[in-house]
């Protein structure tokens, strides 16, 4: 007969409960793998510490930037036929006092052009509209240029800074309105399109509606000038004479 203090009965004891414990600690460690395994499986892989600005950006991508003056993109637009001549065109001066515009405008840019007239010895700058109404303008010279708004600075190439602030515009609002018009500031180069001496505009800067005016920045090396409107479409157009 065995007693409780047989060691027979001891190892009985202990084995089943020995089983257990090791079956607890087999279960418990599949369980850890099986839940490790599973979020490795159905999680992207974890990001690196740098990700998160990526992520940031690729988020705000598609909300209205407003890039720093010195990193806007630079392109060039020929002038038309019409634009390109010199018929009707007013004199030098013409437009320097500024002009207000029409009552209950509200103008999209559309589009805009460069160029430069060889003959005449000048440089062209074209603004295009649709919309209603005439834009009004002020001119002034300046010793630097800020962007509307955010006040970056705006720098340009050229011995001078024309500022030609228009009015009568708007945030184009519609999608129709923002199929047409211009949603990035653009810088223009006029050594692109014009003679490699033109002297009259080097380069400009378009600085897009804020609230109801735009602004548009020349870098000249001429202080002769003239604004004026044309109509069918609406323009405004910008001509800085060569003065050498």
């Amino acid at each position: 007969m065995t007693t409780a203090n047989s060691p027979c009965l001891a190892r009985r004891t202990l084995l089943p409960a020995l089983a257990l414990l090791l079956t607890g600690t087999l279960t418990l460690g599949a369980c850890g793998s099986g839940s490790d395994g599973g979020a490795a499986a159905s999680a992207s892989p974890a990001a690196p510490s740098d990700s998160t600005g990526s992520v940031a950006a690729t988020d705000n991508a598609s909300a209205p930037q407003s890039p720093a003056a010195s990193q806007v993109p630079t392109i060039t637009g020929s002038l038309t036929q019409e634009e390109a001549g010199t018929s009707g065109t007013p004199a030098w001066g013409t437009g320097a006092e500024g002009q207000p515009a029409a009552e209950g405008s509200e103008l999209i840019i559309s589009d805009v052009r460069i160029g430069s007239h060889d003959d005449e010895d000048y440089s062209r700058f074209v603004v295009e509209f649709s919309g209603e109404g005439t834009p009004g303008w002020s001119a002034q010279w300046t010793d630097q240029a800020y962007t509307q708004g955010k006040g970056d600075p705006i720098n340009v190439d050229g011995d001078f800074t024309l500022v030609v602030t228009g009015t009568g515009v708007t945030m184009p609002i519609s999608e129709e309105q923002q199929a047409v018009a211009y949603t990035e500031p653009v810088r223009f180069d006029f050594d692109a399109v014009g003679r490699d001496d033109d002297d009259g505009i080097e380069e400009a800067y378009l600085d897009l509606a804020f609230e109801d005016q735009f602004q548009v920045v020349l870098g000249t090396d001429s202080q002769t000038f003239r604004i004026f409107t044309l109509t069918n479409p609406t323009r405004l157009v910008i001509d800085v004479a060569d003065d050498d």
